[in-house]
């Protein structure tokens, strides 16, 4: 019993650490994405420690009792503090938020495959089809011209990843109206700076191109990218028409209505100057981009939807953790102001007690937030 308490009071204080220190390592870095992904962990210490000091009391095991005890204390902290920032974070962005989501959903993932999911093949290359999984959405068309959609692009820092991530978010947005297509798109090393954009051209077109088919508006698309999702998402929606990035396979439009960013890159050198694991950053980036800033500073400035920023842009909503040590939420800020002076509509939130990946979890606070903050812009921006 000893041991087991001394242990989980270990853990206890690592998480701490790892959620309060910002200690500039790519390992920290890394931790912090599955603490954060899985905030609840905390209450889960919490009820583990408690419950073992009162059985190591029980059975008068003091330097039990007291580990036990250390490591009740710390987690309550550490998920009373979060939790409260949140609510005053709900408060303010004018969102409600559940505690009994918080309890019930906090741990699960929700990336199970919808029953309803269809796969098709939104384009080829080579011989080789692209996938997209088609999720419906649930209940009438709000008008005439058909359901809005999203179109969902995965992260994974461009070479890991797939469709089934957009699971979960894909479930709640149909709930609420939308068609949802989860897409593959080609990963390293069969992939470079260019295809990643034109793969998500290509499956907005399939879309657009096969409105009718599917029961959307195609004046009505929304992309939403994660990580590097979100930065292709942006790259995308930012170079319509431009030669430099066209669409896989042809199509005559591949507009959006607007982009939804999370914690993606919006400008590489920034990104690299502020990240907390900038040889992850430099090793993604440079394979991105087949060379380093100096080998390949054309790719390097292009592939930055920071440089492509003009008047008459897609609305655009950036979420991002203030914790973020992977990717820095100066990201988000520099989009925001470069938005803000070409007049394109945006908002940008930053979460508190959220790094990268923190809607891991359906039923984490910050999640939850960001869902309110995704309804609240899509109904301002609505079409």
């Amino acid at each position: 019993m000893t041991t087991v308490a001394v242990l989980l009071c270990l853990v206890a204080v690592l998480v701490t650490v790892v959620m309060t220190v910002p200690v500039p390592t790519t390992l920290t870095a890394l931790l912090t994405l599955g603490v954060d992904g899985a905030q609840e962990i905390t209450l889960v210490l919490l009820v583990a420690g408690a419950g073992l000091a009162l059985l190591a009391r029980r059975r008068r095991a003091r330097v039990a009792v007291g580990a036990a005890a250390v490591c009740a204390a710390l987690m309550l902290v550490m998920t009373a503090v979060p939790l409260v920032t949140l609510g005053r974070t709900a408060s303010a962005q004018g969102v409600q938020v559940s505690l009994g989501d918080y309890l019930r959903h906090g741990l699960s993932l929700g990336s199970e495959r919808p029953k309803d999911a269809r796969t098709l093949v939104y384009a080829r290359v080579g011989g080789a089809a692209l996938d997209l999984d088609y999720l419906p959405a649930h209940g009438a068309a709000p008008t005439g011209a058909g359901h809005p959609a999203v179109v969902y692009v995965h992260g994974g820092g461009w070479k890991t990843g797939g469709r089934e991530e957009g699971y979960p978010w894909g479930r709640w947005f149909t709930d609420r109206g939308y068609a949802v297509f989860t897409i593959d798109y080609r990963l390293l090393p069969h992939a470079d700076w260019q295809t990643g954009p034109g793969d998500v051209k290509a499956a907005v077109g399939f879309v657009r191109d096969n409105a009718a088919r599917f029961g959307v508006d195609p004046s009505d698309i929304t992309l939403f990218g994660e990580s590097a999702g979100g930065h292709l998402a942006m790259m995308a929606a930012y170079t319509q028409g431009d030669p430099l990035f066209p669409p896989t396979n042809p199509h005559a439009d591949t507009s959006v209505r607007a982009v939804i960013n999370f914690y993606g890159t919006t400008d590489f050198d920034d990104a690299l100057a502020h990240s907390t694991a900038p040889g992850l950053i430099r090793d993604a980036t440079r394979a991105y981009i087949g060379g380093t800033r100096e080998q390949q500073p054309a790719r390097w400035y292009a592939s930055s939807p920071l440089h492509h920023v003009r008047p008459g842009l897609p609305a655009t909503l950036s979420v991002h953790g203030r914790d973020d040590r992977l990717i820095p939420p100066s990201q988000a800020h520099l989009l925001d102001a470069a938005l803000a002076r070409a007049g394109v509509p945006h908002r940008s939130v930053t979460l508190p007690w959220a790094s990268h990946l923190f809607d891991l979890t359906r039923g984490n606070l910050a999640t939850q937030i960001a869902g309110g903050v995704i309804e609240r812009f899509e109904r301002q921006h609505a079409r």
